[in-house]
């Protein structure tokens, strides 16, 4: 009983300390910036700017300011990598005087920084971001509860930074990949995508996908995020879901890529270009396939076989010149053939009425 409430009380304690713990903030570019940073900087040059940190709870924080490397996420979206990672642009272009710095609660700081652009940087356009990380507190252990040190966690913001080093833009990115997968046991259906980017520039990609059926009343359109693809880099295997993908039938999924130039001064995209690419897809299982197959090849065997019969049957049938009175039941009757295949031979239609001195195929009397 004494070790089911010291349990209990430990994990009072936790839910009672953790919410506090975590820290609430915000970040801004510096003026005259808005929402994010664009810079253009020469080789060898510098520029000073700042961020703003608002401390948005009750406790004092300390935040951690750096700079870091733009990258994609699994999705191709735009991404900063970690402070851990190895940086070799932005990364190591921006640096902090003082690079943690304490908020009180419910402060703001401006907290200046310095970009410098090294003499031998290659000309080009560079994403990346201005990172704010604030770290948990610390719970203390109680021995006396038998509680642990907490695990501290990290909140992060970013602010995306993208800096033009000049010189002569190379744009050079492409599609690389287009391909499908149906869904297999509890796998979902994905359509894949590659894209490369051999340039300096930053390209922006927005792909989609619109599939037609033969029993769709509509079209229906799949769409990725906007896609930040970084100079010097490749993006394989991006997929995107077909959640309500049909269980049977066949589509033409018709898949369309926009590129365009990032144009970091006047921050929007320039230049699109649109590739499009077709796959077929059969949704049918395979035993359905044969089935239908197999339904059509009778149907083909039984034209081919009936025109074959109507055929011989004109080469063997007289002509007869009809007379008042006759009607394609009484002629069948007296020729002792069903009437429907003498109105197949002779292409009658409804109501099968017979003129009088209408010449007419019917078959030879036994």
């Amino acid at each position: 009983m004494k070790k089911l409430l010291t349990t209990i009380a430990a994990f009072s304690l936790c839910l009672t300390l953790a919410p506090t713990a975590l820290a609430e903030f915000s970040v801004v570019p510096g003026p005259p910036h808005e929402r994010q940073f664009n810079f253009e900087v020469a080789p060898g040059q510098s520029i000073e700017s700042s961020i703003i940190v608002r401390n948005l709870g009750r406790n004092d924080i300390t935040v951690d300011t750096y700079g870091a490397d733009g990258t994609n996420s699994s999705q191709g979206t735009f991404a900063l990598t970690s402070k851990s990672h190895e940086q070799k642009f932005l990364g190591t272009w921006v640096t902090f005087e003082n690079p943690q710095t304490t908020i009180e609660a419910q402060g703001e700081v401006q907290i200046p920084f310095t970009l410098s652009i090294p003499a031998n940087a290659t000309p080009g356009n560079y994403g990346g971001g201005i990172a704010v990380e604030a770290s948990s507190a610390e719970l203390k252990g109680d021995d006396e509860l038998n509680v642990p040190g907490a695990v501290t966690t990290s909140a992060r913001i970013y602010i995306r930074t993208f800096v033009s080093v000049p010189g002569e833009a190379i744009n050079d990115y492409g599609w690389e990949k287009f391909s499908f997968n149906g869904r297999s046991n509890n796998n979902r259906s994905q359509f894949h995508f590659s894209f490369r980017n051999n340039g300096n520039t930053i390209a922006i990609v927005e792909p989609k996908v619109t599939l037609t059926g033969l029993l769709q009343k509509k079209k229906s359109e799949l769409s990725l995020p906007q896609i930040t693809l970084q100079p010097v880099t490749e993006l394989n295997d991006i997929a995107l879901r077909w959640d309500d993908q049909p269980s049977f039938g066949y589509y033409m999924a018709t898949a369309s890529v926009t590129f365009s130039e990032f144009d970091i001064a006047r921050d929007e995209k320039i230049n699109p270009s649109t590739q499009i690419r077709q796959i077929g897809i059969n949704l049918t299982p395979w035993y359905i396939t044969v089935i239908l197959l197999g339904v059509l090849v009778f149907l083909v065997g039984w034209a081919v076989y009936h025109n074959i019969t109507i055929k011989r049957l004109r080469a063997e049938w007289k002509s007869y010149k009809t007379k008042q009175g006759d009607t394609i039941t009484s002629l069948a009757k007296a020729y002792n053939v069903e009437w429907k295949q003498i109105a197949k031979v002779n292409k009658l239609r409804k109501p099968y009425s017979l003129k009088s001195g209408t010449t007419i195929l019917v078959p030879p009397k036994k």
